[in-house]
């Protein structure tokens, strides 16, 4: 099934079938987020229960990585074959046990082996969330994937706001995580009924390794610098804040809170800026904005200021996934999916390998001097990005 058919047959959904749909993928992207956003927030107190410097925590963020890479390298096809809603009834629910057994590791060489399962989940979940998203997107002919993100955003400032308070109360860690994976997979089941069909596409020929086009590398590299720059925001602000600007320890998650809040904001405004600017405009102001973000991070080290600097960096990150995740989806010539699959598979690449990267260039310049590579990112964005992507969305020769 081409890409004209995947949206027709969504197309023919009664808009109530099509509006429940567009609510079910809506819970799945607040499951997402509230999941990762009670990681981010607890990284600090995993930090202080395994006795972790930022090399032992880079570590542990690396066997997400690999989890993730090796999940998203297989789920596009997975989702060709079976659609994205099939594909939703197993991963979400999977994606909250995953939460759970990091919660539970009862020494580090399980941390590693759950920070695995959890990376593999997240990544699958990922790509085949965001795929439904595309595939209701393109059904309404409007922009909705900002709604969608922000979402997602959303469900991280609940999970800060959640964990910041329970440790506020004396709640241990395992806990609250336990606690937030249980209500997760409540949400999950809910969620699953109402799911939008008819983007399963299975491919005539056999499968084989086939490079991305040039137009899906384009997008594909910018999607890299923007969740690079948006995972090492993510895992690092509570840590920063603590260990560099001074923030108590229950304050801390709050910084990632900050960042989530700015980037729903941003996304709930998105698709009305997106669809009267356009990408292009959206890139360059997003650039601009986690730059002025990131130098005030940086410059002035006292909590306060952070939060501003985190709050400015969100609201510049906060819709560069829809537009190149939405540009990616089209760019492919067979189907939504598998476009999603290749972008996400480079740009999650960078979310999941920034976190790492920069706790290994902080044991040499320390963690200040290593955000730095944020500051290149988002100046190239702002820069080169526009370019990049008018040269994606030329209709292919």
């Amino acid at each position: 099934m081409n890409h004209e058919a995947t949206c027709t047959t969504v197309a023919e959904l009664p808009p109530r079938e099509h509006s429940r749909a567009r609510l079910s993928a809506s819970l799945l992207f607040l499951v997402d987020g509230v999941g990762f956003g009670t990681w981010a927030a607890l990284i600090p107190s995993i930090k202080t229960k395994f006795g972790l410097a930022e090399s032992g925590l880079s570590i542990v963020l690396l066997s997400i990585v690999a989890g993730a890479l090796i999940s998203m390298s297989l789920v596009g096809r997975a989702l060709s074959r079976k659609g994205s809603r099939f594909m939703l009834s197993l991963l979400a629910p999977g994606y909250c046990i995953a939460l759970a057994l990091i919660a539970i590791a009862p020494s580090f060489g399980w941390l590693l082996a759950a920070g695995v399962i959890f990376g593999a989940f997240k990544g699958s979940l990922d790509v085949s969330v965001n795929s439904q998203a595309i595939t209701i997107e393109n059904a309404g002919r409007k922009p909705i994937m900002g709604s969608f993100q922000a979402l997602w955003s959303f469900g991280g400032l609940i999970a800060a706001l959640l964990v910041g308070l329970a440790l506020r109360q004396g709640i241990p860690g395992t806990t609250i995580a336990l606690s937030i994976s249980a209500a997760l997979i409540a949400i999950s089941f809910a969620a699953m009924g109402n799911l939008a069909g008819g983007d399963a596409s299975p491919l005539k020929r056999k499968p084989g390794f086939k490079l991305p086009n040039g137009r899906i590398l384009r997008v594909g590299a910018l999607a890299f610098l923007a969740l690079f720059s948006e995972g090492v925001m993510m895992d690092w602000s509570a840590v920063y804040s603590r260990t560099i600007a001074g923030a108590e320890e229950w304050l801390a998650p709050i910084a990632y809170g900050v960042f989530s809040l700015s980037m729903a904001i941003g996304r709930f405004l998105g698709d009305r800026v997106t669809a009267r600017h356009g990408g292009l405009a959206v890139l360059r102001a997003s650039g601009v904005l986690t730059f002025l973000g990131m130098l005030l991070i940086i410059l002035i080290r006292d909590w306060p200021i952070t939060f501003l600097g985190l709050g400015f960096a969100g609201l510049g990150l906060a819709n560069l996934v829809p537009v190149l995740l939405g540009a990616g989806g089209r760019a492919h010539e067979e189907s939504v999916g598998q476009g999603v699959a290749m972008v996400s598979l480079i740009g999650y690449f960078g979310f999941l390998a920034g976190p790492p990267a920069i706790g290994a260039i902080s044991h040499w310049v320390g963690l200040p001097g290593a955000f730095g590579v944020v500051v290149v990112f988002a100046l190239m964005l702002a820069t080169m990005g526009p370019g990049m992507l008018r040269r994606a969305s030329e209709p292919a020769k």
